[in-house]
């Protein structure tokens, strides 16, 4: 079944797929290609070849033993996500992104005194969560341990980071004539930000939105899609070998790697065998948290779908180290949404917002493209969490800080004066 699920995949996405880089349902096909497709193809071929495990905990998950209701939800929901998004994709009206590089340039000076604001705001917490002997003596435990008491300022320092690579993509594409000294300044604060917020993601992020101006004029291709993946790959290795303090130092260490990292659907499984379908039963976790802020206490691990269920099936995981194994959209959605018929609702919902975003990206601005750009990330986030994050809150409050300021940093020119 894994397979006739694979091939159907790949050919509703080959036949119906849109061939702009950046639009929600090619985020949805990349979703499940890496925590359906590929870990399950990688899966066979290992067992094909008669594969001796490396690592000491051997192999953790197999693939040949998963419920056909787990198989089938996944594709079920993939189906959902891309049918709507790409429908909705067909029926918005298309603007070019051309006009949006024509229109604006950024601020120099302004773009300098944002980047020092980022590294110093990054220096400070550096310093206040360890500082040098703490970073580069125990890395991952700092990373894990230290940020406590200063997430707001970690979550303003990864916006942050995250918008200035935008900014300057934005800069190095509509600058004809182009400063050294003020690249360089930004990169080194985007490098240095990398490093104290996990340098797995961010250097994907950061590449992400840099590389924005070009990736919203390209086509995609098969060609490079596959390359794409092939970068990300690397990607992904190079940082979790520096992530885990060089433990995974060879190829098959970080083959295996990907096995036991793209393991959503295994955790859908345990709540298909141990639950019963529900309504509602976790919607409120967001409001929880958010009633934090006003004084309410609550149990951290009823924040987030992930770390309830964390808290009941690693419960060595959660109360030891915070840290959380990540459960698909399909768990949230048979928890919540009882029959799988009810599931077109939320998932109709979600596909009209994010493709409303869509229609708007090129509409409002360059900050709005940003905004855009990082929902649909946010969206990609959200096939291994919830619809509604609590997150989600601080999200806004940060678009609406940055649009506030978008005119200082973004000056708009008289095209038809040139």
């Amino acid at each position: 079944m894994i397979f006739l699920i694979v091939i159907f995949m790949l050919a509703v996405f080959l036949l119906f797929r849109n061939k702009e880089v950046l639009c929600p349902s090619n985020v949805v096909f990349g979703s499940y290609f890496l925590y359906f497709i590929f870990p399950s193809t990688l899966f066979y071929i290992l067992e094909w070849v008669d594969w001796v495990y490396v690592l000491p905990w051997g192999k953790t998950n197999d693939w040949s033993r998963l419920s056909e209701e787990a198989l089938l939800s996944y594709a079920y929901v993939f189906t959902l996500f891309f049918l709507f998004t790409r429908l909705l994709e067909v029926l918005l009206a298309r603007t070019s992104a051309a006009s949006l590089f024509e229109q604006y340039r950024v601020n120099p000076f302004m773009l300098f005194a944002f980047t020092a604001l980022v590294l110093a705001g990054g220096l400070f917490f550096f310093q206040v969560t360890g500082g040098v002997e703490a970073w580069f003596g125990n890395y991952s435990g700092t990373y894990l341990e230290n940020k406590k008491g200063y997430g707001l300022l970690n979550f303003l320092l990864i916006m942050s980071s995250n918008f200035l690579a935008f900014v300057l993509g934005f800069y190095w594409k509509t600058r004809p004539r182009k400063s050294l000294v003020l690249v360089l300044f930004v990169l080194a604060a985007l490098v240095f930000c990398a490093f104290i917020q996990g340098v797995k993601s961010r250097i994907f992020y950061f590449t992400i939105f840099f590389s924005i101006p070009w990736v919203t004029m390209a086509r995609l291709t098969l060609l490079k899609g596959g390359v794409i993946f092939v970068g990300f790959v690397f990607a992904f290795s190079f940082a979790m070998y520096f992530r885990s303090n060089g433990f995974y130092s060879t190829p098959e260490m970080l083959l295996e790697y990907f096995l036991s990292y793209f393991n959503t659907i295994f955790l859908h499984d345990m709540i298909l065998r141990d639950m019963q379908p529900g309504f509602l039963l976790t919607m409120d976790y967001p409001l929880h948290k958010w009633l934090t802020f006003f004084g309410i206490p609550s149990e951290e691990y009823m924040h987030d779908i992930s770390r309830w269920l964390t808290s009941i099936y690693f419960p060595k995981q959660w109360f030891e180290g915070s840290a959380t194994q990540q459960w698909p959209i399909e768990t949230e959605l048979y928890l919540n949404y009882g029959n799988y018929i009810f599931w077109i609702v939320p998932v109709f919902l979600y596909s009209s917002y994010i493709c409303s975003l869509y229609f708007l990206r090129y509409r409002l601005g360059p900050v709005f493209l940003f905004i855009f750009t990082f929902e649909l990330l946010f969206f990609l986030s959200m096939f291994r969490g919830s619809m509604l994050q609590w997150i989600a809150l601080f999200n806004i409050l940060f678009y609406l800080m940055i649009l506030g300021g978008s005119r200082l940093l973004f000056v708009k020119e008289n095209v038809n004066a040139r």
